[in-house]
């Protein structure tokens, strides 16, 4: 009995042990910048957008990530959208990592009815405030070049949507 309970201490302190060393052999991105273009699919307003977003790595595992989105008009209709995102980094290889993300965000939604060839219809303009949650994916895939992959669902009054991107950034 004693001898097992001895080798779950010394298998539960060498898990321990390789699990702090892991996070040491990642490379350091603390106070590192990246930037980036990406593209994606709105599931409430239906249609792709693209955009640029801005990384930065407060610490090796914790970035802050704005983004702007702009979504292709159609029938009238278009939408823009302001991110201000945290992601936690957790590797899971050399050059991959996955993160959980979350927050909020500022969106514009116009509707222009001589466009959507409605003339009886009216003009409007909603601005909305609201939240994001969802989950990534990132892989170093060259020399300061990383491609990411975001599903998240963004809280937005009225205009709920989830929201899939893909993108290509460089760090510096």
């Amino acid at each position: 009995m004693k001898y097992r309970l001895d080798i779950q201490k010394t298998v539960l302190l060498g898990a321990l042990f390789m699990l702090c060393s892991l996070t040491g052999s990642y490379a350091q991105f603390e106070g590192t910048i990246g930037i980036g273009v990406h593209a994606g699919y709105g599931a409430e307003i239906q249609r792709p957008g693209a955009g640029v977003h801005l990384h930065y790595y407060q610490t090796n595992n914790l970035r802050f990530a704005p983004s702007f989105t702009r979504y292709r008009a159609h029938k009238g209709e278009g939408m823009w959208i302001m991110d201000a995102d945290v992601h936690y980094l957790l590797p899971v290889s050399y050059s991959a990592s996955l993160y959980p993300l979350a927050g909020v965000h500022y969106s514009n939604w116009r509707y222009d009815a001589e466009k959507a060839g409605d003339p009886l219809g009216k003009d409007r303009t909603r601005h909305r405030l609201g939240t994001s949650l969802g989950i990534g994916f990132q892989d170093d895939i060259g020399y300061r070049l990383r491609a990411n992959f975001e599903l998240k669902y963004q809280y937005i009054k009225d205009y709920s949507q989830v929201v899939f991107t893909a993108g290509f950034g460089f760090w510096f």
